[in-house]
């Protein structure tokens, strides 16, 4: 199970507001995944560090095994009609774009893509799709069942939704010219 997952699911509650409004939680989850790799024992964790990692800030710095990481999270949301969630949201290619120029970012071996898709219809497939693209634009060979789970939330007591987590490791685009 992937870690985000296990947070997801435990604050299950507290992301209804979020998911009803369609409103991005990343901050909140940056800070939880943080404190996470903390208690796992990885060493000089930091949220938008730029501290030794290049120029780019990174969404997350930790440094694990010896080998320094950076990881760089989103929560796209969808603009796919839900009942008991608001309407509004950001069309779906933009958000998976922002994916794709995080990964592309990375530019690392040692770089970590994750993200959560929400609120998706429950059972419904069009954001697979997306995985394709990602793999398309970057190279990457990100799989729904590699690298991908699926939860269900309760919306509210009569809607549930799926939030689609993905995490995908990054890895040296080259320039090649011909």
């Amino acid at each position: 199970m992937l870690v985000t997952t296990e947070i997801l699911t435990s604050n299950a509650s507290l992301l209804r507001v979020p998911i009803r409004q369609k409103v991005k939680f990343e901050g909140w989850l940056k800070f939880e995944l943080a404190h996470y790799l903390e208690l796992k024992g990885m060493k000089h964790v930091e949220v938008e560090s730029k501290r030794e990692y290049g120029r780019d800030r990174a969404d997350i710095a930790f440094f694990g095994n010896g080998q320094p990481y950076r990881l760089e999270l989103k929560t796209p949301n969808t603009n796919w009609k839900l009942r008991g969630v608001n309407e509004n949201g950001r069309p779906i290619t933009k958000n998976v774009q922002s994916i794709i120029d995080d990964a592309k970012k990375l530019n690392s071996e040692s770089g970590i893509v994750a993200f959560v898709l929400f609120p998706v219809p429950v059972g419904d497939g069009r954001w697979e799709p997306y995985l394709d693209r990602i793999n398309k634009e970057t190279g990457l060979s990100v799989t729904k069942d590699g690298n991908c789970e699926i939860i269900s939330l309760n919306i509210d007591e009569d809607s549930t939704c799926d939030l689609i987590v993905c995490a995908f490791k990054s890895r040296r685009f080259h320039n090649w010219s011909l």
